[in-house]
């Protein structure tokens, strides 16, 4: 146990903590990257879904968004004003209700201009033209957004019984998979050579050992 002890230093504990770090933030995405995706008409279609599953397509239809991910600052009034919006979070219908849908910055025009689409579709127009392509993974809708959702269904007619009868919500986060494989793979990298490295040490020790039992003793 002391030699173990002995052959742990800096370097090992660096390599293992940043490989299981890297592992553990990306094994999710990295697990999902792999799964048969599931597109949007599949959602509307009846496919089923869970925690975990990958959806990849163009959207369908989006029915304006319920939460904003938005920071606020003081101007020099002492006003609170909006300072940087990251993305919203829209209605997306499915089978089974709805899912929340979480949009970078960049892509709120699009969403926006694919709500009118989608509204004007239901009051009898054309079906919608906005192609917005999404990759992402089915996560937990966070307890915060939770209440905007509720709020969001209630006031589109939906009763209390109908909401809860709905279950717990959904959410689709965009994910960048191929950083989550890059990720993973070097978190394996590091871990492999913090063996690699663990192991050179130790058999050091050992040989040491074995070398000083062997010294005559004076």
């Amino acid at each position: 146990m002391n030699k173990i002890m002995q052959s742990i230093n800096g370097s090992i504990l660096i390599l293992f903590t940043a490989g299981m770090i890297l592992i553990l933030l990306s094994f999710s995405g990295f697990i999902t990257s792999f799964l048969p995706p599931v597109t949007f008409e599949d959602l509307l279609n009846g496919r089923e879904i869970k925690i975990g599953s990958h959806v990849e397509g163009n959207v369908v239809y989006a029915l304006d968004y319920f939460a904003s991910d938005t920071t606020y600052e003081k101007n020099s009034e002492g006003i609170i004003v909006p300072k940087k919006n990251s993305g919203n979070y829209y209605i997306i219908p499915f089978y089974g209700g709805y899912l929340g849908l979480k949009t970078d910055h960049n892509q709120n025009l699009s969403f926006d201009r694919l709500t009118d689409e989608t509204y004007a579709f239901l009051k009898g127009g054309q079906k919608p033209q906005m192609e917005i392509f999404i990759d992402g993974e089915i996560i937990p809708m966070k307890k915060k957004l939770i209440p905007y959702f509720h709020r969001y269904l209630s006031d589109a007619g939906y009763s209390e019984e109908e909401i809860k009868a709905m279950g717990s919500p959904f959410l689709i986060q965009p994910r960048a998979f191929i950083i989550n494989r890059i990720l993973f793979a070097a978190g394996t990298v590091f871990l492999f050579l913090s063996i690699l490295i663990f192991r050179r040490v130790y058999r050091r020790f050992c040989i040491l050992e074995e070398f000083s039992k062997d010294m005559p003793v004076a």
